[in-house]
C-alpha cells in the first residue's frame, strides 16, 4: 500500500520537550534528580496525560513530597509548556511540504488538556488535518487503544500510515499495527527525509 497519511508525535517531534534543561533552568543541580523523579518520569505525569488528572490535581500530587520552597517553581515549570517546550524549527517546512504534496497529516500525542494552547505557538500545526490527544480519550501511548481511535476516528488504514514519534516503545507498537514508522531524534532531521524517501514518500 502506498503512503498517503503522516501521523506525528508531538513531544521530541514537533516541539523540544527536554526534561534534563528545563531542570536546569529551575533548580540547582541538587534537586534535579528528585524533581525528575516527581514529575517528568512520574506516574502522575502519566495519569496527567491520559486525563485522568487534570493539571491542577497532578501538580499537588508532584509537591507533595518535595520541600515547600520548591512548589511554586515546579508549578511554574510544569505550567509554563509552551516555554519549556519551544517549536522544533526544522520540522515546519518538512510538515509544510508533506501538506503541499497533498498528503494528510494528523497527530497522535500523549498530551495533557492544556494541548490547545500549543496551536498558538507551534505553526506547523496549521498544516493538520486532525489531532489525537491522550487526555481526551482517557487513552496513552503505546497502549494500542488509542492508535486505533486515530484510525477509527479519521477512517485510516495502517498500511497508509507513517508514523514519527520519538520513543521505541510506540514505534514497536505502530509496527505492530502495520505502520510504516521512524523513531526520530531532534538531531536526526536527515535520517527523517531518508526514513521518509524510503518509504516512497514524495519529500
Amino acid at each position: 500500500m502506498a503512503i498517503t497519511t503522516i501521523v506525528f508525535d508531538l513531544g521530541g517531534v514537533l516541539v523540544d520537550f527536554d526534561a534534563k534543561r528545563s531542570l536546569s533552568t529551575h533548580f540547582s543541580p541538587e534537586y534535579h534528580n528528585l524533581i525528575n523523579e516527581k514529575t517528568f518520569t512520574s506516574e502522575t505525569w502519566k495519569l496527567m496525560d491520559k486525563g485522568d488528572l487534570e493539571v491542577e490535581e497532578a501538580i499537588e500530587i508532584m509537591c507533595r513530597d518535595l520541600p515547600s520552597e520548591l512548589h511554586d517553581e515546579v508549578s511554574k515549570m510544569v505550567l509554563d509548556h509552551e516555554g519549556e517546550m519551544p517549536p522544533i524549527e526544522e520540522m515546519y517546512p518538512i510538515v509544510k511540504k508533506l501538506r503541499e504534496k497533498g498528503y494528510r497529516i494528523y497527530l497522535l500525542s500523549n498530551c495533557p488538556s492544556w494541548f490547545d494552547e500549543f496551536k498558538k505557538s507551534v505553526p506547523a500545526l496549521d498544516f493538520f488535518d486532525g489531532f489525537i490527544i491522550s487526555a481526551k480519550y482517557n487513552l496513552i501511548k503505546p497502549g494500542k487503544e488509542i492508535f486505533n481511535v486515530l484510525f477509527n476516528e479519521f477512517s485510516l488504514k495502517a498500511d497508509e500510515c507513517f508514523f514519527i514519534d520519538d520513543s521505541p516503545a510506540n514505534i514497536a507498537t505502530a509496527k505492530e499495527l502495520g505502520m510504516s514508522a521512524h523513531c526520530f531524534s531532534k538531531h536526526s532531521i536527515n535520517e527523517l527525509i531518508d526514513a521518509l524517501q524510503n518509504a516512497d514518500v514524495n519529500i
